[in-house]
């Protein structure tokens, strides 16, 4: 039995044991997670006071036979009873009286029954307002109303180990408890329990005026007044108890068009009977009015508020709404939004109303990416989405367009002018052959180029040419990503892994230190720091940043104690194999030995460059070919780094790399800097910072980069 809910029968009377609804409202009210009720949004008490007295009771209703659950079902029967969805259900339970609704039963509500040919949005304005359908992928099977409009037993939603037994219907009126179901469902509902709590001592003060009058002598005229028994309630197993559906509240009765006495009308009981069936993982009942997942969740998320559903933080509907609709989500698929714009907005709303983290996270992402084209849909639902969320959505989009402009300015052809102006055109090195790097600079721009022509038939690609399938024109995600996994095997491939750099962030480069003493690496970082510090925003230095050099060495062990004359001799009298075995050393081992077509192509490519040059011209080509490929990664992590628990990427053109910032939008103090704490690396400080600035700023999107990522690896 969960915590909070505890259900005896001492003295043949149930007991209920509840947190006091005082403390758990006051919790709610003080908690920043939960913003307080408005004027028209009353608290569980409130709503409580303000319920419609009970009708008269009535004499016991018979049932009628076609809309009663059979007393047995054989195990063909109970075969039939998963609904064809895409939500699988739990098992329903086997209710008992009558053994003819048998059949009627399965042409209703249950699969192989009769379907509804065609989509529902065609046939709505021929519909029935008082149809509804089963909400399934594959079919539409007609619901079975008549168990919900007659309060009998709904069969989905009775499990005989469950404890509490909801009615739909006023406690006066005749009419059975409809569903059955365990006590965690409704653990987290205020009005639920402060129901249960009143119909529990309500039971004890009638079972104690019972007795009044025991030991008197004659019957008081109070007594004439007890009402009777009423013999079409069942009685109560042990710890069993009675939950009794409220009428909705009057700034709800206009959605739902209340009928006369309190009576619930349809729409407000499959709106409640989805509640259950949510929460207890059954497939939900569409109508013309609500005939979507989308519309149906909507009406769930409004009765979660109207019932005061809330976790103990006050962040989420509580423990098992977010369950069951991480249930519906993975069988659904609603957070796969990568091909509707439509479905996107939808994903949104939903991921608001219905306080999922794990949805709204995914669908933002998605729809910063496809801003543009989601006002342009001029969709209506679009307006549902919340102000505040909306300006999040505008202002990332804002940021994003800014990212993919700078990125575009240098990769659409590889300019870089600004990268041979400062240290490479002073005399500081005057030994340093700069000259050299730029034309392998140049040699490898070039060859990058042609590799991606060859690729996509054009650079920047074209949309639906003959090599791709692209959409749209331009660096997409997919050619950035694929150029950034084709550099960085690369960049395996070259790198010095013994060599970390002493280069920090909004370091000078004139005070980077270095104890090598090679001038060509002090000269290189000094370059790598002006380009990282070139542009704003300021980018963090890849960890280990200098290449693997050619040596001659790799074929002359004693090859730097000759004689310049005799070394010159040597160059020229080397044998093309052995230009190829200084290659081989100049390459990581683990990496030469991986297949793509980018580095063997490569490998030819600087086979090319290396052939007939000596040592030192070998040096200056790596030096060219590192610069080029350090630029050209250090411009993709802001653009190609998708945001953290993505779940769905997989062929998306648009960018995904702008998560939701600061707090999420339905808690009270959504405003204000999303705070978590982090231990400070080599110590057991913890200090509190913002999280945005840890997981989303530029140093915490380069350090989930390829680059920082294997660094960790190899600084182990």
């Amino acid at each position: 039995m969960p915590q909070g809910l505890e259900y005896a029968r001492p003295n043949a009377s149930p007991t209920y044991s509840a947190p006091p609804p005082k403390s758990r409202g006051s919790e709610r009210r003080s908690s920043s997670a939960h913003p307080p009720p408005s004027g028209s949004q009353q608290d569980g008490r409130a709503k409580l006071g303000k319920r419609r007295p009970s009708p008269p009771a009535q004499l016991p209703r018979v049932r009628s036979s076609s809309a009663h659950p059979p007393t047995t079902r054989s195990s063909t029967f109970d075969s039939s009873r998963a609904v064809s969805s895409p939500v699988e259900p739990r098992p329903v339970s086997r209710n008992s009286n009558d053994g003819d609704g048998r059949g009627r039963l399965r042409r209703t509500w249950m699969p192989g029954g009769r379907s509804r040919s065609g989509s529902v949005s065609k046939d709505l304005k021929k519909m029935s307002p008082t149809k509804a359908w089963i909400m399934a992928a594959d079919s539409h099977a007609d619901y079975n109303t008549s168990f919900l409009l007659n309060g009998d037993k709904v069969p989905e939603l009775w499990n005989e180990n469950g404890r509490i037994l909801v009615h739909l219907y006023p406690k006066g009126s005749g009419r059975g408890p409809s569903f059955k179901i365990p006590a965690q469902s409704i653990e987290a509902s205020i009005v639920f329990h402060e129901l249960i709590q009143g119909e529990l001592d309500s039971s004890r003060h009638q079972r104690t005026r019972s007795t009044s009058f025991t030991g008197r002598d004659s019957l008081m005229a109070e007594d004439a007044t007890r009402l009777p028994q009423n013999p079409a309630m069942p009685e109560l197993m042990s710890g069993e108890v009675r939950l009794y559906i409220p009428p909705p509240m009057p700034h709800h009765e206009r959605a739902h068009n209340q009928g006369d006495a309190g009576q619930p009308d349809l729409q407000r009981l499959i709106a409640v009977r989805n509640l259950f069936a949510f929460l207890t993982g059954q497939p939900l009942v569409g109508t013309k009015a609500h005939p979507t997942i989308f519309s149906a969740f909507l009406q769930i998320s409004s009765l979660l508020k109207e019932f005061d559903f809330m976790s103990m933080d006050g962040t989420t509907w509580g423990e098992a709404v977010d369950m069951s609709f991480g249930f519906y989500m993975a069988q659904l698929a609603l957070a796969d939004v990568r091909h509707s714009r439509e479905k996107t907005v939808e994903a949104i709303i939903l991921g608001e109303r219905m306080k999922c983290w794990e949805l709204y996270n995914e669908a933002y992402t998605h729809a910063v990416g496809k801003w543009q084209a989601i006002v342009s849909l001029n969709s209506p639902w679009t307006q549902y989405i919340s102000p505040e969320v909306r300006r999040r959505l505008e202002r990332a989009n804002l940021d994003l367009r800014n990212r993919q402009d700078s990125v575009n300015s240098r990769l659409e052809e590889f300019e870089f002018p600004a990268l041979f102006a400062g240290v490479a055109g002073s005399s500081e090195f005057r030994d340093v052959r700069f000259n050299r790097w730029k034309a392998a600079f140049t040699r490898m721009k070039s060859f990058t180029q042609d590799y991606y022509k060859g690729l996509f038939g054009s650079w920047p690609p074209k949309a639906r040419s003959k090599k791709n399938p692209f959409s749209e024109n331009g660096l997409n995600r997919l050619v950035l990503k694929a150029l950034y996994a084709d550099l960085c095997s690369l960049y395996d491939l070259l790198v010095d892994r013994d060599s970390l750099t002493p280069r920090v962030i909004d370091q000078a480069p004139e005070e980077v230190p270095d104890k090598e003493g090679d001038q060509n690496i002090k000269a290189l970082r000094k370059m790598l720091s002006e380009f990282d510090q070139s542009s704003p925003p300021v980018l963090p230095p890849i960890p280990f940043d200098i290449p693997k050099v050619p040596t001659m060495k790799s074929v002359l062990a004693k090859y730097d104690e000759m004689k310049e004359k005799d070394r010159a001799k040597f160059d020229r009298k080397i044998k093309e194999h052995e230009v190829q075995l200084v290659l081989h050393k100049s390459y990581n081992f683990d990496t030469d030995s991986v297949a793509t077509s980018f580095l063997e192509q490569f490998k030819d490519f600087d086979f090319d460059m290396a052939r007939g040059k000596n040592s030192s011209e070998m040096a200056d080509n790596r030096m060219g070919i590192w610069l080029f490929l350090y630029v050209v990664i250090q411009s993709l992590p802001l653009l190609v780094i998708d945001a953290p628990d993505l779940q769905f990427t997989e062929g998306v053109e648009y960018f995904l790399c702008q998560p939701p910032m600061g707090n999420a939008p339905w808690i009270e103090d959504a405003g204000a800097t999303r705070k978590a704490w982090y231990q400070i690396p080599g110590s057991s400080v913890k200090v509190e910072l913002s999280a945005d600035v840890v997981m989303f700023s530029v140093e915490g999107t380069y350090e989930r980069s390829h680059c920082w990522e294997v660094a960790k690896l190899w600084d182990e």
